[in-house]
């Protein structure tokens, strides 16, 4: 492996394109997984116990259909993107309603965690979700760094904060959904963007192909499952 960050061969990015597309699918192991982590998390909140949210984040697959998203932006190959993003979409509908289901049960204390509604703080998480997006496409892309992963899962913090959107509306407060709703936004558009940068500087516009095939196997997918 070169001692260049930016070195990489096209054999690594045919791999790396694979495993993003593997681990991105919405099948039943991305789903149990998504379950598991929304419980986890919800339930860490509810709690107001960090060291269980923290362990629900490392099991989270969300991060993955994001970097497929930046992978098809940088590559120029966008119909990738539209199923990506529905399974984005999906997976943050999933983790408001686990969690707002456990807190109509369990009830919601009103000391629960919560991040501040400042524009500072928007900023700030912005900055944090860019750079955990640089660093998790390099340990997706470079095996030699991919022990990273587990710690920038924690770092991107994508998760809470959906949770405590529907912690927030089970309790209709609607401005700790809505802080929250913006933190969420500020953390997508962060790890999009500097994962799309990294994307771009890696070329992996080389691999459209094999995109474009990726592409179209998620289509005809989602059509069988429409059907």
């Amino acid at each position: 492996m070169s001692d260049n960050i930016l070195a990489i061969n096209k054999s690594e990015q045919y791999r790396t394109v694979d495993e993003l597309f593997e681990h991105s699918e919405p099948n039943s192991v991305y789903y149990m997984l998504l379950g598991v982590s929304s419980l986890i998390i919800s339930c860490g909140i509810l709690l107001n116990q960090p060291a269980i949210v923290i362990g629900g984040m490392l099991v989270t697959p969300v991060l993955s259909p994001l970097l497929v998203i930046s992978l098809s932006l940088a590559s120029g190959e966008l119909r990738a993107v539209k199923r990506a993003t529905i399974t984005v979409l999906k997976s943050f509908g999933i983790i408001v309603l686990s969690s707002m289901v456990l807190a109509v049960l369990f009830g919601a204390e009103a000391s629960i965690t919560t991040f501040s509604d400042s524009v500072r703080t928007s900023v700030l998480y912005f900055i944090v979700a860019a750079a955990a997006g640089v660093a998790a496409t390099f340990g997706w892309a470079r095996k030699d760094i991919g022990s990273v992963l587990p710690g920038i899962a924690i770092a991107v913090s994508l998760v809470p904060p959906i949770s405590i959107m529907g912690i927030g509306l089970s309790t209709l407060n609607i401005a700790l959904v809505r802080t929250h709703f913006l933190i969420t936004i500020f953390n997508v558009m962060g790890v999009l963007a500097g994962s799309t940068v990294v994307f771009s500087l890696l070329h992996f516009y080389r691999t459209r192909k094999q995109i474009i095939e990726h592409a179209e196997d998620l289509e005809e997918k989602g059509a069988k499952a429409e059907a």
